[in-house]
């Protein structure tokens, strides 16, 4: 008998797995970290080879501390996989990945020329894919193989996401199978329709035979085979199932299924999602319409942040690196430490702002070219300040995304997800920012537990998304605005704004890529 779920989460900078009850709690987890390759400023490639063993690896130490904590794998009932949308790959007829294992990653920049190729196509673009022309979509990125990589693309049997190649290495030998929401991201799909546009696919010189077969997600694909199972722990002949891209498994796992709600994650990237009963297009064209991932056709808006949570994690890394060296003997994580400083700083972090756009900067402003900085530096901004400036910026920058939905969706309820949960500063910050009450979720990790419920839904534990959701999603607490503060992020956001603008109109950003590019 079916007792636990299985849900699979690869993200940018690492892939965990968790083991849950049908209720929802979690019984064990894995986690294996793992890093991109940034050749120059806005290219971006990942290792497939390495998250293949990061997966397998992750898969065996949740299996083996489920074992510890009573759980039979017999009784598991399948596994359900939430990737990084757009990380794409070119394999050979074999199954192998080309171009020395590397993918190129959703945050690279390098198809600035492919973007603006792309914008002449006026609101054509749009309008089949949903999506506003921009860097961060697969399209351009292949536009760009076919312009500087043209062996690559002849070569090459299949293009793939990591979703097909993850299931076809668990055991989903019979195809490669793509879920809609994964492909809906990728840029070449009729968002109407659900299939890859033979008008895109004409434009851009593709050939519809290198792509993989569209299904939708919480479909059984496959079992896990002999060799999935001896490097994991799983029973072989255990359900394999579609989940979808992150984003929309952290839709499913923060239970936003119907309009009105509305849910903020920020893990590497940020990601603002709101669910749609119908499928809308922004008049304003700054945020996506997409698929969502479910078994049928369905829909919903977003608006990504190139970098969030990865953008902590690089202050960690360089300005805050000793609070990571220090780990070993306080037994503390570093980022409680940078919490427990960035908490005394003051609201506005005594005038320094964050830009978070280490990755260039998708929604609303699709300009690749922009970067990071901290503006307002004085003697008075001390590393307290800084680190607070982090949380505000980013967030100042997922304001920006919100107020491109209420131009036209009516949001009822703001839910936060993603690895920014565990701090209770940055929740009370996103509060007061966004001006809205914040709801916390007892499982903040919401793209795993949108992939377990989606390959429930696969294996028929749940007869549909929506019992999945009210069977395992909980919520359990509640961040209200401060009035005290709304105030000074009203100003703040302006000021925020100002600063992109400025830099953006003043060219600086393009004369600074100019530079990186010539030194």
């Amino acid at each position: 008998m079916a007792k636990y779920l299985i849900g699979l989460d690869s993200g940018t900078t690492g892939l965990r797995s968790k083991i849950y009850d049908l209720s929802g709690n979690v019984i064990a987890q894995g986690y294996r970290e793992y890093d991109c390759v940034y050749y120059k400023p806005g290219w971006i490639d990942q290792d497939i080879n390495m998250m293949v063993e990061a997966m397998y690896d992750s898969l065996a130490e949740v299996v083996a501390k489920g074992k510890k904590a009573g759980v039979d794998p017999n009784e598991i009932a399948s596994i359900g996989l939430s990737t990084q949308r757009i990380l794409h790959m070119y394999v050979d007829k074999n199954g192998n990945v080309m171009r020395n294992g590397m993918g190129i990653s959703w945050q690279d920049s390098r198809c600035e020329a492919e973007a603006k190729w792309m914008s002449e196509f006026g609101d054509e673009y749009t309008q089949i894919t949903g999506l506003p022309v921009g860097t961060a979509w697969g399209s351009g990125k292949v536009k760009w193989v076919l312009n500087n990589e043209r062996e690559t693309y002849e070569k090459a049997s299949k293009i793939l996401t990591t979703q097909e190649y993850f299931l076809y290495k668990l055991g989903a030998r019979d195809g490669w199978f793509q879920d809609w929401s994964n492909a809906s991201y990728f840029g070449l799909l009729d968002v109407q329709t659900m299939e890859f546009s033979d008008p895109l696919l004409k434009r851009f010189g593709i050939s519809k035979d290198k792509l993989p077969r569209l299904v939708g997600s919480g479909w059984q694909v496959g079992t896990i085979d002999k060799y999935a199972s001896e490097r994991t722990g799983l029973p072989i002949g255990m359900p394999v199932c579609t989940g979808g891209g992150d984003q929309q498994c952290a839709g499913i796992g923060a239970g936003v299924i119907h309009e009105g709600l509305c849910e903020v994650t920020f893990g590497t990237s940020g990601v603002s999602l709101a669910a749609l009963d119908t499928p809308k297009h922004d008049p304003n064209k700054k945020v996506s319409l997409s698929a969502a991932a479910f078994p049928e056709k369905a829909w919903e808006s977003e608006g990504l942040q190139m970098a969030a949570a990865s953008s902590y994690r690089w202050f960690r890394d360089t300005v805050g690196q000793v609070c990571k060296m220090i780990e070993p003997i306080t037994q503390t994580s570093p980022y409680q430490i940078l919490d427990r400083h960035a908490e005394k700083a003051p609201v506005g972090s005594n005038g320094v702002i964050f830009q978070p756009y280490l990755a260039g900067s998708n929604c609303p402003n699709y300009d690749g070219t922009a970067r990071g900085a901290f503006l307002g530096l004085s003697f008075k901004s001390d590393f307290a300040s800084l680190a607070r400036s982090v949380l505000e910026g980013v967030t100042l920058e997922a304001r920006s995304v919100l107020e491109a939905f209420y131009s036209f969706i009516d949001i009822d309820e703001i839910i936060l997800s993603g690895g920014a949960t565990n701090s209770k500063l940055w929740c009370q910050i996103q509060a007061d920012v966004y001006n809205r009450p914040a709801t916390m979720l007892k499982e903040g990790e919401c793209t795993v537990m949108g992939a377990a419920i989606l390959g429930g839904v696969g294996a028929g534990v749940f007869k549909s998304v929506q019992e999945g959701v009210d069977t395992m999603v909980k919520k359990v607490s509640t961040y209200e605005p401060n009035p005290k503060t709304v105030p000074q992020y009203n100003e703040l956001y302006d000021l925020f704004k100002t600063a992109y603008s400025s830099l953006a109109q003043g060219d600086f950003y393009q004369k600074l890529n100019n530079f990186t590019e010539n030194h």
